[in-house]
């Protein structure tokens, strides 16, 4: 009976931990979710089902371990204590949290709203879901896979503006001659969304054996067509901050590529296409106004290229922001709280301007306004943190490199195969090092959201992964 009794244990824990994890492949598909009978048709369903699917999974996690104590879970936790990037998002999240009860109105920043959603409840969501990634996903084949149904869910979210547009009963939505915005209802959005997107291709398209014949080499077409396709609806969304984010993610990869790559003629092309983008994205800006990239529509499809300091659009957030400083100064340490920027707007409104009231439309006076400079330094530490451990590791891995390795795959006779698997390693750190500034970039002029958050824990948890990998590989 003892034994029976095992067996039963052992497979209920098996099985809670494998929905666990089926549970988290489902996540990334909440950007997907369109509510049409609720106020916000594209928020709330979204919100609802990403707490939802996140709940599951942490009470299915708990099952699993309460039926059988997982085996190397205290190592997993003592390596998730000690990993740097985590312990900064750690400190990010609960400095929001805190801050939300020290602010204006501590209900709407832990709640939020019916139209958001978001607030500090969201937030350790997004938490969990970024520890629940760290504990269940352990191989690159694991992560891969999680890459794929991203992929997926982005796929579904330009279908359905597709749809849209194509006056389809039952999709909400414009035509292609205005700014296109898919299932997440801002076009906005569909430029950072996209960003995320075309890492998780492009990761996937060089991170396959070149030699061998895996999914990556069987279905390299179709990672080129998704690249395309992604890259067509940002242009069609018209988001100037996404196409810059883009724009100065790949020049920053390739400018990394071109002081990495073991090969010099591969650092010169690098190099060289660094000089060609820079030079066709300043000759676009200056010629924009015989450039139309939606010429179907009759013009005005060079608004993406329509970058201007005398525009409304930037006028309208240099308000916010000057109204943001504002703001921030009667409140400089723990500001007024998440979900309270419209107080802290109405009281220092400037009527000369029509702008947005409850965003700083900018992720740093978002956050400075929201936690003063505590959470702004907290949100910044991620990033330095990530780029400390980034080189850190890579440092390790040179040297272990120079000890040896190298040398004995030359004495082997696989110095090709050795040379391969180099170039996709300092492939895939452009790509790992690129995102983050991307991000960056683009949220100078927007502000993050669920699809937005989503992405940005998925690829927080992936390189804590990846990062905390290599680490270990140098012991």
């Amino acid at each position: 009976m003892g034994n029976i009794a095992e067996v039963v244990m052992n497979t209920m824990s098996i099985n809670f931990f494998k929905l666990s994890k089926f549970l988290l492949y489902l996540a990334p598909f909440a950007v997907v979710i369109i509510t049409p009978s609720t106020l916000f048709p594209f928020i709330v369903g979204k919100y609802i089902y990403f707490k939802v699917i996140i709940e599951l999974a942490l009470i299915m996690f708990v099952l699993s371990w309460g039926f059988k104590p997982i085996s190397n879970l205290k190592s997993q936790i003592s390596n998730l204590i000690k990993n740097p990037l985590v312990i900064a998002i750690t400190v990010f999240v609960a400095i929001f949290v805190l801050v939300g009860f020290t602010g204006i109105n501590p209900h709407a920043s832990f709640w939020s709203n019916f139209e958001r959603g978001e607030g500090g409840f969201l937030l350790l969501h997004f938490y969990a879901y970024f520890l629940l990634l760290l504990l269940l996903f352990q191989t690159a084949e694991d992560w891969k896979r999680l890459f794929r149904v991203a992929i997926t869910a982005g796929f579904f979210v330009m279908l359905y503006g597709v749809a849209a547009a194509m006056g389809i009963s039952g999709f909400m939505g414009s035509g292609f001659c205005e700014r296109f915005a898919g299932s997440l209802g801002n076009p906005a959005y569909i430029g950072t969304f996209s960003i995320f997107v075309l890492f998780y291709v492009v990761y996937l398209a060089v991170s396959g054996n070149w030699r061998g014949k895996n999914w990556q080499a069987r279905n390299l077409p179709i990672l080129i067509f998704l690249a395309i396709y992604f890259s067509a609806f940002l242009l069609l969304s018209q988001t100037r901050g996404g196409l810059l984010g883009l724009g100065v993610g790949i020049i920053v990869a390739l400018s990394y590529l071109a002081f990495t790559l073991p090969s010099r003629p591969w650092r010169r092309v690098a190099l060289g296409v660094v000089v060609a983008i820079i030079l066709l994205g300043t000759l676009g800006i200056y010629y924009r106004q015989y450039i139309n990239l939606a010429p179907w529509c009759g013009g005005g499809g060079n608004r993406i290229l329509d970058v201007s300091f005398e525009g409304e659009t930037i006028n309208t957030r240099f308000a916010l922001w000057r109204q943001s400083i504002e703001a921030w100064k009667e409140r400089p340490i723990l500001g007024w709280g998440p979900e309270n920027f419209s107080i802290a707007f109405e009281k220092y409104y400037n009527p000369i301007h029509t702008v947005w009231f409850d965003r700083a439309h900018n992720i740093f006076f978002d956050y400075l306004v929201f936690g003063g400079i505590l959470l702004l330094g907290a949100f910044v530490g991620v990033f330095v943190i990530f780029y400390w451990q980034f080189f850190a590791s890579r440092k390790h891995l040179n040297v272990r490199a120079e000890l040896g390795v190298g040398h004995s795959a030359k004495l082997r006779g696989d110095a090709p195969q050795s040379l391969i698997a180099n170039c996709q390693s300092r492939l895939q750190e452009a790509l790992l090092f690129a995102l983050p500034i991307a991000y960056l970039v683009q949220g100078l002029v927007l502000f993050d959201v669920l699809p937005i958050y989503i992405n940005l824990f998925l690829f927080s948890a992936f390189a804590s992964w990846k990062l905390n990998l290599k680490f270990q590989d140098k012991k």
